[in-house]
């Protein structure tokens, strides 16, 4: 079932008219604040509005412009606005009456797609590898500089790409256009494949909180240990969402650290596993059982959850008549 019908079916079918605003957020983002498409709403007291955001939202100084916008739109209404997201915790920067529901609509979509072709792709995923590490960094952000080229002056036997200064061999960043992350998924396979740890920079590195991009699931669908640099605690959502992140073998103190700390903590208190000091063989079942998670079962949890959510929120309105 497609994502716009599980949200407009949780509360329709709790009994409220529903007006669905679907990928509210409007291109052009400014870096400060996404510009916001709203709907036409005719007012009962059934009425539900559910505004889906699609992309991340902004964070700055602590709170988020996008809520604050919508809020204000809404004004007495706005609790009875369902705000449907992709950062992880925003009821950390927003205390105000829109009802927030985690639900990350471009994981969700990826991997169901990829659940379709799985069969397609995943036996080539369990050769033996020859690769210690991958660190590909398409799209140019100033995290990612700093780990690319520390990775380039510091590290061998891997395979690194930044943006177009540091190409791939094949497929490199000059071939993208566009989100086509089940074609990237096709194309890079032979490196996912080849590679035992993926040093993972994500797509936020100073907002927090912020997402869980393709970028991460890749890595646990690829079947190599994760080290994901990222917004401060990703790492912690990582897990909260789940993941098997792999304590045991990584070090990720590093989670917490400064901004300027972060990234090259995560690489150095991790030299040993990326340049190959373990066993693979060893965790290969969990490998295999956190592949199988993040493709077969996890987006089925993020469903009931939401129905969950809905159910809780639905109740509160009833009660607040």
């Amino acid at each position: 079932m497609h994502y716009n019908e599980i949200f407009v079916n949780a509360f329709r079918n709790a009994g409220f008219d529903v007006v669905y605003q679907p990928s509210c957020l409007i291109n052009n983002y400014d870096q400060k604040c996404w510009p916001i498409k709203f709907p036409d709403v005719n007012w009962t007291d059934n009425t539900v509005v559910i505004m889906h955001t699609q992309d991340f939202v902004s964070i700055s100084n602590g709170k988020c412009p996008e809520l604050e916008a919508i809020e204000t739109y809404f004004g007495g209404n706005a609790n009875r606005v369902i705000v449907v997201h992709w950062n992880i915790d925003l009821h950390t920067v927003y205390d105000g009456p829109l009802h927030l529901v985690y639900f990350p609509t471009h994981s969700y979509e990826l991997l169901n797609n990829l659940a379709k072709t799985q069969e397609d792709w995943n036996l080539s995923l369990l050769r033996k590898r020859t690769k210690n590490w991958q660190c590909l960094n398409g799209t140019t952000r100033r995290h990612r500089e700093l780990v690319a080229y520390y990775m380039q002056q510091n590290f061998t036997n891997g395979v690194l790409s930044y943006g177009e200064r540091i190409l791939l061999s094949e497929w490199d960043f000059s071939t993208y256009y566009g989100c086509e992350n089940e074609l990237n998924w096709i194309r890079l396979l032979p490196v996912y494949a080849d590679c035992k740890v993926n040093i993972v920079t994500e797509t936020q590195y100073y907002e927090s909180p912020g997402i869980i991009t393709e970028k991460t699931l890749m890595a646990l669908l690829g079947l190599q240990l994760p080290i994901v640099i990222g917004y401060p605690g990703i790492v912690a959502h990582c897990k909260q969402l789940g993941f098997d992140m792999f304590e045991d073998l990584l070090d990720y103190t590093y989670d917490t650290l400064s901004d300027d700390a972060r990234w090259r903590t995560a690489i150095d208190s991790n030299k040993n596993v990326i340049n190959g000091n373990f066993d693979r063989d060893i965790i290969m079942d969990r490998l295999l059982a956190n592949q199988d998670y993040v493709l077969n079962q996890w987006p089925d949890i993020l469903v009931e959850q939401f129905n969950n959510n809905a159910q809780d929120i639905a109740l509160r309105l009833r009660q607040s008549v």
